[in-house]
C-alpha cells in the first residue's frame, strides 16, 4: 500500500501529500522551516522581506529549489520599497507560488501568469476576493478572524463557505486552524487547503527564542490582542508582548524594537501543548484528521 495522502485541488497543484500550507510569518519563516515543511508533506511560504536583500532572496529560492521541496514566497504589496526587485527575482527564478498580501494584486497576477508562476491572494471579504478572482488569481487565502498577524474580522466558519458559494476558484482557509480537528472542519467548510502559522512557531525548527515558544503554550485565545497600533493594520499578537511594546513606546524605545519584542500569534495558541519537530506536528495533524473523519456521527434512519 502506498503512502497516505489527502488530495485536493491545491495538493494537486504542487504535488503535496497534505493540504496544509505554512503561513508566511515575518522574521520567522525561513529556508530551514520551509525545507522541513516540504519534507513533511506540506508546503511553506516565506515572506520575501525575511531575506535581508533581494539577492539574498534569490539565494534562498535557489536553496529551496535544490532541496526539491514545494514552497511559496509572500510579497507585501503596500509600502514595500523592495516589491519590484523581489517580484522580478521571483519571476526570473520561476518560484512555484507567490502569495500576495495588503494591496491590489491585479498587475502582479498578469506578470506572474506570463511567467508561468501561480498566485494566491490574501482576502478578508467578498469584495477583495472577487477582485482577485477577476484578475486571475489561482486561489484565495480566506483570512478570517483569529488568524495570527494581519487578520480579518469574519469568522472562518462563515468566510470560507461564503466565498465558496460565490466563487469557483480554490480557497485556502486561514484563521483558527492548528490540528487535525480544525483541518477537517476547514475542508468540510469547502476549503481546498488550510493555512497554519502559529502552530509552527512552536516547532523545533522555528528560529525564535524559547520564551516566545513557551508563551504560545501558556497562552489561551483570551490572551490574543487584535490591534493596528503595531503595524498600522489590524493584526493579532500575544497580549504580554503588546503590553511590553506599549511600555517601550512610552520610553521612546519602540521604533527599533517592535518587530523583535511584539510576538505575532493567532487564537490557536489554546490548541498548542508542546514544542515539537515539524515532521511530528504534521504526522499528528494527519492522524487526528483521520480519527475525526471516521468519528463523525452518521445520519441514522428515523425510527
Amino acid at each position: 500500500m502506498g503512502a497516505r495522502l489527502i488530495e485536493t485541488s491545491v495538493t494537486r497543484m504542487f504535488g503535496l501529500r497534505y493540504p496544509i500550507i505554512g503561513a508566511p510569518m515575518f522574521l520567522i519563516s525561513d529556508v530551514a522551516m520551509l525545507k522541513a515543511m516540504g519534507e513533511a508533506g506540506m508546503m511553506g511560504v516565506m515572506p520575501a522581506l525575511n531575506c535581508r536583500s533581494t539577492e539574498a532572496l534569490r539565494v534562498a529560492i535557489r536553496t529551496l529549489r535544490e532541496a526539491a521541496v514545494p514552497f511559496g514566497i509572500n510579497l507585501i504589496l503596500l509600502e514595500n520599497p523592495r516589491l519590484e526587485a523581489d517580484l522580478t527575482v521571483c519571476l526570473e527564478e520561476r518560484v512555484p507560488l507567490i502569495v500576495t498580501s495588503l494591496g491590489n494584486p491585479s498587475e502582479l497576477i498578469v506578470r506572474a501568469r506570463a511567467a508561468g508562476v501561480r498566485v494566491f491572494c490574501d482576502v478578508v471579504s467578498l469584495r477583495h476576493a472577487q477582485k482577485a478572482a477577476e484578475a486571475g488569481a489561482d486561489a484565495l487565502v480566506a483570512v478570517g478572524a483569529g488568524a495570527g498577524g494581519h487578520a480579518g474580522v469574519i469568522s472562518p466558519f462563515v468566510l470560507v463557505p461564503y466565498l465558496r458559494r460565490k466563487l469557483s476558484i480554490p480557497i485556502v482557509a486561514a484563521g483558527g486552524i492548528a490540528d487535525g480537528q480544525t483541518l477537517a472542519a476547514s475542508l468540510a467548510l469547502g476549503a481546498d487547503a488550510a493555512y497554519m502559522g502559529t502552530r509552527f512557531i512552536a516547532s523545533t525548527e522555528a528560529p525564535v527564542g524559547d520564551d516566545y515558544k513557551r508563551a504560545l503554550i501558556e497562552s489561551g485565545p483570551e490572551n490574543i490582542v487584535y490591534t493596528a497600533e503595531v503595524t498600522g493594520h489590524p493584526a493579532n499578537f500575544l497580549e504580554l508582548s503588546v503590553e511590553r511594546y506599549r511600555l517601550l513606546r512610552e520610553a521612546g524605545e519602540s521604533a527599533g524594537k517592535r518587530w523583535r519584542d511584539v510576538w505575532s500569534a493567532g487564537q490557536t495558541v489554546g490548541l498548542i501543548e508542546a514544542v515539537q519537530p515539524t515532521a511530528t506536528i504534521v504526522a499528528e495533524i494527519v492522524e487526528e484528521y483521520e480519527r475525526v473523519r471516521r468519528s463523525l456521527p452518521p445520519l441514522q434512519p428515523d425510527a
